[in-house]
C-alpha cells in the first residue's frame, strides 16, 4: 500500500503545471483510477487523503464523494470547500470553509502566501484592481482567510478582470493545496506504512 500511495503522491507532486482555478477534467485519468483503487478505510484521515489526492488530480467529483463521507472532520471540510470553489460554487465553498474553522494548515499557508507576496515581484506584475488589492491584503493579514481568497477566484472567473492575474491566484491556490495535503498526509501516515 505504501508503495502505491507514494507513487501517486510523487506523480502529483512532480506536475509541471499548477491546478486550474476551475478545472474541467481530471489531470491524469489513469492516476485517478489508481487513487480509487487504494484500499478502503473508515478513518477520516485516510478518507481525507483520498479526497485530497483526487483534488490534486483535478478530479472534482471523486474528491467530493470522499469529502462528503467526513463532513464532521475539519480536514474533510477544508477539502470539501476547495472542491466547491474549484467547481465554481463559491457560496457552498465558503460554507465548508466556515465549518472547517481555523484549520491547522492555515497558519503555514498564511505564512507562505504572505512571504511569497512580500518577497516576489508579483504585485509589480498584477494590474491595479481588486485582485492586486486582495494579494496585498494577504501579505498584511495574520490569519488565512479562505473566503477572501474565494472572492478573488470568483472575481477572476467572472471574466471582468484581466487574465494576467490568473497565474498569481493559481500559485496561491497551489500553496493552499500543498499545505493542506502536507497536513493530511501527516495525519494519515499510519496508512502509508
Amino acid at each position: 500500500m505504501n508503495n502505491d500511495l507514494e507513487q501517486i503522491a510523487e506523480r502529483l507532486e512532480s506536475r509541471q503545471t499548477l491546478q486550474a482555478l476551475m478545472p474541467k477534467k481530471a489531470w491524469d485519468a489513469d492516476l485517478d483510477g489508481r487513487i480509487a483503487k487504494l484500499p478502503p478505510s473508515a478513518r477520516p484521515a485516510h478518507i481525507a487523503l483520498k479526497a485530497g489526492l483526487h483534488l490534486l488530480n483535478e478530479s472534482l467529483a471523486a474528491s467530493h464523494s470522499y469529502s462528503q463521507e467526513i463532513e464532521d472532520d475539519p480536514t474533510g471540510c477544508y477539502w470539501h470547500g476547495i472542491m466547491h470553489r474549484m467547481e465554481g460554487d463559491f457560496s457552498n465553498a465558503n460554507y465548508w470553509f466556515h465549518i472547517a474553522g481555523s484549520h491547522p494548515a492555515m497558519q503555514k499557508l498564511q505564512d507562505r502566501a504572505a512571504d511569497w507576496v512580500r518577497n516576489s515581484t508579483i504585485l509589480n506584475d498584477v494590474p491595479d484592481g481588486a485582485v492586486r488589492d486582495g494579494l496585498a491584503a494577504i501579505a498584511r493579514q495574520t490569519r488565512w482567510n479562505p473566503s477572501a481568497f474565494t472572492s478573488l477566484v470568483s472575481l477572476q472567473e467572472s471574466g471582468k478582470i484581466s487574465e494576467e492575474t490568473r497565474s498569481a491566484l493559481e500559485y496561491v491556490q497551489h500553496l493552499e493545496l500543498t499545505e493542506l495535503f502536507s497536513h493530511t498526509r501527516h495525519a494519515a501516515r499510519d496508512w502509508m506504512e
